[in-house]
Formats: C-alpha cells, structure tokens, sequence
C-alpha cells in the first residue's frame, strides 16, 4: 500500500554516445524521460526526422496485414500458425535488428513484389471474368463476328435489342425492305441483326434506337462460344498463378515473427528520436532528465555507465508535493486490483493509494453478490487457468486473477447461504434443526430482524452494515491524507469524527436488532455526538461566515452518507436475483421436474443444470464487476481519493506486438 519514490535524474553525456545512452536506459526499464526545464537547442542542432520513422512503421505494418490476409485465403488445414501479438523477446533479440535494416528491407521488397504480381494477376482476372460477361448475350449466334461488317453498299448493324422491341423492329424492318434477323438468347435482350443500304443509314438507324439497340463490341474471327473457350483456358492458368503468388505470399509467415520486432524496434528507434526534442543540446553534448524510481538509482547508475563513460549523472529525490510519475508498489495479490482503480484514475505521487484496502472490500463484495460454492470454484479455475494465458502484468491477466480471487469469497459466503449451484446441500444434510436454524437466521428471504418494530430481511441489513463500515474506512484513510498534509484538524473532525459516527451507528442498529440495550444505548449516544461534533466543527480552516455556512452544509450533507449507505442494498439485490435464478435451474426445473422423469430426465437436468449455470453465472458476473466497482468509485474512493496521477512509463518498454522477458 505504497507509491514508490521518485527521483529527477540529471545526466549529461556526449552526442557521439546519445543512441549507447538511450539503449542502456531501455534496457534498465526503470527511466521515464521528461522535457528538460529552460529548454534551449542550438540552432546548429538537427534533431532526427520522425516522420521517416513512421513511415517505415507502416510499411512493415501493411506487410504483415498482406501476409495475415494471405494466410487468411487458405483453406483452414493449409494455414500456418502465426505468432500472436503479445510474444516475449529478450533486449538481445530486441536489439538484433538495428544490425539487421538491410536484411529486413530486403524481405519488405520480396513481399510487396509477390502482392504486386497478385495484385497484377487478379486484375487480368477480373478483365477476362468481364469479357466472359460481355460475349454471354450472343452464346447462340453460332456465326464469327468478322461476318457481321458492313459493305460498300449497305451497313450492318449487329448487337442487341431490348426483346419487348422485337415485334416492332422487325415490323418496321420488313416496311422498309431490310434484311434482320433475330437470334435466340436469354434475359431482357436479344442478339440482332439489321442489314440496309447506305442511303437508309438514318431511318434505320432512328428504327434501332428506338429498340434500344447496343451495337456489338466485338469483330474478331471467332464465334462467342470459342471466344470463351479461349478466355477460360487463360482463366485457368491465372487461377494457378493466383493461388502460386497466394502460397508464395502465405510462405512468408515464418517472417511475421521478425517483422513485428522490427516494427516494434523501429517504434523504439522512433521513440528515441522523439525524446531528443525533450534534451537541452550543443553541438557535441546534450542533457536530458528522467523520473528513475529511487530504489532503481543504481540500475540506471550502472546500465548508462557501462555504455558509456564520458558522463554525468545525479539523482534528486522529488518530494511528495510536487509532481511525478507513479508507480505502485503492492503484494503479489493487490497489485493486480490496480487495474480496477486504474480505470477510475490512478492514484497521485504522493497521495495515499487505495489499491490494499480497495482490493479487499471488491473481492468481498463480488463474492457476496455471487455467494454460491459451485460460482466461487468456477470463478478460481476460470480466473486462474485465463490468467495463465495470458502475459503476466496485462489488463486482462489482472482482471482474470480479480475473479478468481472474488471467487474465493463467493465460495466463502455460498458456503454460508447453503447454495452449491442452487442447491441445498447443508439443508439437506443436516435436518430440520438447522434448517429452523437457516430459515430465521439466514435466508436472505425469510430471515427478518426489527429495526424500531420495522421487519426488513437480515442479510439486507448485513449488507448496509458492511458499505457503513467501508465508508467509515473511507473517512479514516481521509483523515490520514489530512495528517500526512499537517491539516491535523481537519483530519479529526472532518475524518475520524465522521468515520466514527458511521462505526457507532452500525453498532447502534445491531444492538436495536438484537435488543442489546446497553449497545443500542451508548450507539445512539456516540452516533449523536459524533455527528453533533462533525456538524459543528465543519468550519475548521474556513474564514469569516464559511464557518457558518460550512457547519449547515455538513448538516446537509447527512442526507448524502444516508443515501451512501443505502446504495450498499444493491449488494443484497443482486445475491437474491442471482440466488433465485440458480434455485430455479437447479431445484425448481431439473430436480423438481426433470430427475422424477426417469432417465431420459435426469440427462436433461444434468445439461439444465450446466448450461443454466454457467448462463446465471456470466449474467451475475458482469453485474457484479459494474456494481461492485461503482460502490468503490461513488461511494469509497469520494471519501477521500483525489486521483488524477500519471502512471510511471519506462522509456522503451511498451510496444504494439512484444514485451521483453527479463
């Protein structure tokens, strides 16, 4: 429950070392490069031209998406496996690739060649798939085009006419003395022909198009049906040249692997140059200035001065009122509820981090809105078995390892609320006495208590008791900011006043629940006088009326820490819909209805009870990631989390398809 400390390093070095530089602070993965303060840059300093950078990024890009979709056109039995994005490399592989430009510009080339003769071929594919199209219409003319030329004296005219016209064609055609002919053919036209003297060129012409006449593209020697011949002989030669060009770009997916580290290679050769923009520069010399964890001094101090010796270094820790990167420093388990307040928005260096006592409450809750044994085991093997395929430290390895420990919890509370995919076990095992014993206690539908002669179910109780608690927890991580900031009253009486208020009030109820009066008693006192001295002192550190006008505020303000409160019902909301939703599959359908049956009855009600399950249980578990996270949000961290930091980035160190093993 930690942020670590931070420190400005200092460092000046020469220009002939700046790449030997930069490559030992990657390797350290424990530098976050800053704009240096009063930035200068002598204007006989060129800084490196990105642009290029990025334009190399994308050809390797368009590379590896034109091998993928290459791949992607095989049949599924065919394909290659290609290495999925998100792969390890050690910094020696990684680095490998500055001495490797040449080799991998050439394999660029080789591709992009391979996909421009496809590319090429696919065209001529498609312009003979055209021509096919276009000498359809005239499959039945049986005649060569070069018979259909005009004369000395006469014009022909060959093509084809819509075929609601031809009655009238012909009719006006047989007026006027010309010679036609129709053709047989399919669809709306029909291949046509039309012979007149020269002198006639306009009536005739006039008569066709009115018929909508097309004239005929083609004069070759050939009929249409041996023209096709000719086009699907070249087809079939295109096609195996396609699907040569297709293997030969699919054959280079053994590639894909050195073309993604390339690429994330040259988004670190780019990274650096855009970091150059942050250096203070001569013509021979330059000083840059990064945020290194204190605990990691001697990591930078020895990976820069083993590339380079001709260099200054020092290191300035930065206090905890000014600004820095942060990087949290939690257990193995906690961590990994980071990315939970992350989302939110990540904690300020110097400010206190929520994460430990966060990640209890959350994993509490979820167990408490899932509640069911078979629900906890799947949510730990699912959780677990995820996380372990996945890189560890990433969004979705840490999201599955919250699950799985919710799930833990949710075994935890369904063991108490007797549910084991909905069903009974405990009842069922134990007899009348305890199920006497869970239906007034327990239940969260028949088990009742009275609050001032009022009956609301116990278990809903329970719930508000235990968000009443995370608030006063709230409060009191309040009043530690305020101490860690000297504000000494206003953590007193703006924190531990309030977050005792809250304490005494649980106590109260429960002590009128139960009939305990000394509790109810001395609850009701300290609950009054708390909030009596919370109301009253609000003012502290306000000037002139805000004194005034702060203490009616507060007073105000109780309406909100009892609508806090009672947003904790959601927690009892979601346990009983999801609760109701497996005794349902499990006792209502499949052993009440099914397993009487016979055989046939139970397999159903075995698959009921599965399938049923496992829909219940993704149902509830998107329910109670969305409510479990809005309590941390609205109700816990408003208390007393500021937020709004920056999270510590390491020079070099993240990339679109690899990560360094060390």
């Amino acid at each position: 429950m930690a942020i670590a400390e931070m420190s400005v390093m200092t460092l000046i070095g020469l220009d002939r070392d700046k790449s030997a530089i930069l490559n030992a602070i990657q390797r350290s993965a424990a530098a976050q490069i800053r704009s240096s303060k009063s930035y200068s840059l002598s204007e006989d300093v060129a800084l490196p031209d990105t642009e290029s950078f990025s334009a190399r990024i994308s050809r390797v890009e368009k590379a590896v998406l034109l091998v993928n979709a290459a791949i992607d056109e095989l049949p599924k039995d065919k394909r290659p496996q290609v290495v999925k994005d998100g792969f390890g490399v050690t910094k020696d592989e990684f680095f490998a690739f500055a001495r490797a430009e040449s080799e991998m510009e050439k394999l660029l080339s080789e591709i992009e060649n391979a996909v421009s003769l496809r590319d090429k071929n696919k065209a001529a594919i498609s312009a003979a798939l055209a021509e096919i199209k276009a000498y359809e219409p005239y499959l039945k003319v049986g005649l060569p085009f070069s018979l259909f030329n005009d004369t000395d004296s006469s014009d022909v005219y060959f093509g084809l006419i819509s075929g609601d016209k031809k009655a009238f064609v012909e009719a006006a055609a047989a007026e006027n003395g010309y010679y036609y002919h129709t053709f047989d053919g399919e669809g709306r036209e029909l291949p046509f022909v039309l012979v007149s003297r020269k002198r006639d060129r306009l009536a005739a012409e006039e008569t066709l198009s009115r018929a909508n006449f097309r004239r005929c593209p083609f004069d070759n020697a050939l009929t249409a049906k041996e023209n096709v011949a000719c086009l699907e002989k070249k087809l079939t030669e295109l096609y195996a040249e396609d699907d040569r060009l297709l293997n030969e770009t699919a054959a280079f997916s053994d590639k894909v692997k050195d073309l993604k580290i390339y690429s994330d290679y040259l988004g670190f050769s780019k990274e650096k140059a855009d970091v150059e923009e942050k250096f203070r520069r001569t013509e021979k010399a330059f000083l840059l200035e990064a945020y290194v964890p204190t605990d990691a001094e001697n990591v930078v101090t020895q990976a820069v001065e083993g590339a380079a010796k001709a260099v200054f270094m020092e290191f300035a820790p930065v206090p905890r009122d000014e600004f820095a990167p942060t990087l949290n420093k939690n257990g193995k388990i906690v961590e990994n509820f980071e990315v939970i307040t992350n989302m939110y928005s990540s904690p300020r260096y110097g400010e206190l981090d929520p994460n430990a006592v966060m990640s209890f409450f959350f994993a509490a809750f979820m167990g408490l809105i899932m509640a069911d044994v078979g629900y906890g085991l799947m949510m730990i093997a699912g959780g677990f078995i995820l996380a372990a395929k996945k890189r560890v430290g990433t969004s979705i390895y840490r999201m599955a390892k919250v699950f799985a420990f919710g799930g833990f919890f949710a075994v935890l509370f369904g063991g108490v609320f007797d549910s084991w995919l909905g069903f009974p076990l405990l009842r069922n095992l134990l007899g009348e006495g305890y199920n006497a014993f869970y239906a007034a206690h327990i239940d969260q539908i028949t088990a009742y208590t009275s609050i001032a002669g009022i009956g609301v179910p116990a278990i809903l109780m329970w719930c508000l008791a235990l968000g009443t608690v995370q608030i006063a927890v709230g409060l009191i991580l309040k009043a530690v900011k305020c101490f860690s900031r000297g504000e000494i009253a206003q953590g007193i009486f703006g924190g531990i006043t309030w977050a005792v208020a809250m304490l005494a009030l649980v106590v109260w109820v429960f002590g009128m629940a139960r009939g305990i009066t000394y509790l109810e008693t001395y609850g009701m006192y300290v609950t009054a006088g708390a909030v009596a001295i919370g109301v009253l002192t609000a003012g502290i550190g306000e000037k002139g009326f805000g004194i005034v006008t702060k203490s009616f505020t507060s007073a105000y303000g109780i309406i909100n820490y009892v609508s806090d409160i009672l947003s904790y019902a959601r927690l009892y909301g979601l346990m009983l819909s999801g609760a109701q939703i497996a005794s349902i599959f499990t006792n209502t359908l499949a052993i009440g209805m099914l397993f009487p049956t016979g055989v046939v009855g139970v397999i159903f009600g075995v698959v009921l009870i599965i399938v049923g399950n496992v829909f219940n249980l993704a149902i509830n578990l998107l329910g109670a990631y969305i409510h479990d996270a809005r309590l941390q949000y609205v109700e816990f961290f408003g208390k007393f989390y500021d937020g709004e930091g920056e999270l510590f980035t390491p020079f070099g160190n993240s990339y679109a398809h690899t990560y360094f093993k060390e």
